[in-house]
């Protein structure tokens, strides 16, 4: 019995691997996501293991009973190997091309019938064998309920904070910088489509400098945003249980802490300014605690822990991962259609949430540097550009189009304000639309199939500065690497002090 029940919390363990992956990684990339307790969202991920073991152990006592039991073990046998790497696939650091997973999955089947039916004491051997794996694998369940056991006990740090900033005179320099996360240069500018509009963009593009052929840092945020803040490019993060935000950087294989005094917002409060941020996605406050002045992140998505919320229930983030992984072998279409729909529900509540707090920090800080991190027009999709309405099931065009209308706001605040001719504005994208990343998952429309061209990718992002008192427009056209963000946000900042 002990080894039926070891056999059972292995086969859930397994199972439901893509839902807590990220929960119990290494990276700690839910960690730097989070600024709430993860506390729900892991008992969630606990009780889902062991209805998964308790079904897995009922229904095979059953089978167990019934007098075909001898040729039934053998089709499970057969069918267990592919049912697991199916439900795996996004676990996997590498794309794994359907080609593959038919030929193995078929490979698989082939071999074993050829052992059952020319050698059958051999079959009969790795059918053992592969009881005992599937035994063994009740270790790392073990592993894993610790690990998630320990992530329900996980406090975040701060979420915002606050220090007062004495009004400031109207010709007093100001340095504001807006990062619009995935934000591409071809579709917003070079080859917009004939059914978009984007008069904001083009406003702040007629008294701006434009650069059209920026490269990228990184493919992902989380290596983007420090890169910049450092001037160093950063190829991967962790973000420890303990608080700590390691880096390892191209020109080092070994991790080192996230020095906030070496960044861009460290070097602001060295020459006596005032930083003030807001941001999504990076776990801003806990890090730049002591650096910035004024501080707000958050974060409602949840792209990899999935498909929970912390806004949902805990009835909720229990039973949806387990409707959707039944949908997935039975009505595929329906757990596609139920997977968007749950990641756009809670990128609705980041934008929303984010951008409220930006537009406010915008109208009310009087801090030197105000940096703000915006969680569009990444993807999924939020916004319905025809009824102008949040909801599910848009486009990349659709979040171009909030976007423009968020920017549009932005743009009406600082200019109304009397320190407008003393500030320097940039609007960046940290890289462009990832075609290549969103065009496999559940989102996906057909009208990014025809905006993309297929699923084309062009890596370059948008990048804008407005100079203080600048009226007209200017282009860059040579190559420019985005970490000229940097470069430049340093110079501003020391030519303020």
């Amino acid at each position: 019995m002990i080894k039926r029940i070891a056999q059972a919390f292995g086969f859930a363990a397994i199972l439901l691997l893509p839902n807590y992956v990220d929960l119990t990684s290494s990276a700690g990339d839910d960690r730097m996501r989070s600024p709430e307790p993860l506390t729900k969202i892991a008992i969630a991920q606990i009780t889902d293991l062991v209805i998964v073991a308790l079904v897995f152990l009922i229904v095979m006592a059953i089978l167990r009973g019934l007098k075909w039991w001898p040729k039934l073990r053998w089709i499970l046998m057969a069918a267990f190997p592919p049912f697991l790497l199916v439900r795996n696939l996004n676990v996997f650091p590498f794309p794994v091309p359907n080609a593959v997973v038919v030929t193995a999955s078929l490979a698989w089947i082939v071999v074993l019938g050829f052992l059952i039916l020319r050698v059958p004491s051999f079959a009969n051997k790795l059918r053992r064998a592969g009881g005992v794996v599937l035994t063994g694998f009740a270790v790392f369940s073990i592993v894993v309920t610790w690990q998630l056991v320990r992530a329900a006990t996980w406090r975040p740090g701060p979420k915002a904070y606050v220090t007062a900033i004495p009004a400031q005179p109207a010709t007093r320099p100001r340095l504001v910088w807006i990062l619009f996360d995935e934000l591409a240069y071809k579709p917003t500018f070079e080859s917009r489509d004939p059914s978009l509009q984007l008069p904001n963009f083009d406003r702040l593009r007629s008294e701006s400098t434009l650069y059209t052929e920026v490269s990228p840092i990184a493919y992902w945020t989380t290596q983007v945003v420090p890169s910049l803040q450092l001037g160093r490019v950063v190829r991967t993060v962790t973000y420890t249980s303990d608080h700590r935000y390691l880096v390892r950087t191209i020109d080092s294989p070994h991790w080192e802490t996230f020095d906030p005094s070496s960044s861009l917002f460290g070097l602001a409060k060295k020459h006596g300014l005032t930083v003030s941020i807001t941001g999504w996605c990076i776990t801003y406050c806990p890090v730049f605690a002591g650096t910035a002045s004024e501080c707000y992140w958050a974060d409602d998505d949840a792209q990899d822990r999935g498909p929970t919320s912390l806004n949902a229930s805990f009835a909720q983030n229990v039973w949806f991962p387990l409707r959707v992984l039944v949908e997935q072998f039975t009505t595929p279409d329906r757990a596609w259609a139920d997977t968007a729909n749950w990641k756009s529900q809670g990128h609705i509540a980041s934008v929303k949430d984010m951008s409220e707090h930006a537009l406010e920090t915008i109208a009310t800080s009087q801090a030197d540097l105000v940096y703000v991190h915006l969680p569009v027009p990444h993807p999924p999709e939020f916004w319905n550009r025809h009824t102008r309405t949040f909801a599910p099931g848009g486009s990349y065009l659709d979040s171009l189009d909030y976007s423009d209308r968020l920017l549009g706001q932005i743009l009406n605040v600082l200019q109304a304000q009397p320190r407008w001719a003393a500030t320097t504005l940039v609007v960046q994208g940290d890289h462009s639309w990832r075609t290549q990343l969103w065009r496999p998952v559940a989102g996906w429309s057909a009208e990014d199939e025809r905006v993309s061209r297929g699923g084309q990718w062009d890596p370059r992002p948008v990048l804008l500065i407005h100079a203080a008192g600048q009226q007209e427009p200017k282009t860059v056209v040579s190559p420019t690497n985005l970490m000229l963000v940097h470069d430049f946000v340093a110079a501003q900042i020391r030519a303020m002090s």
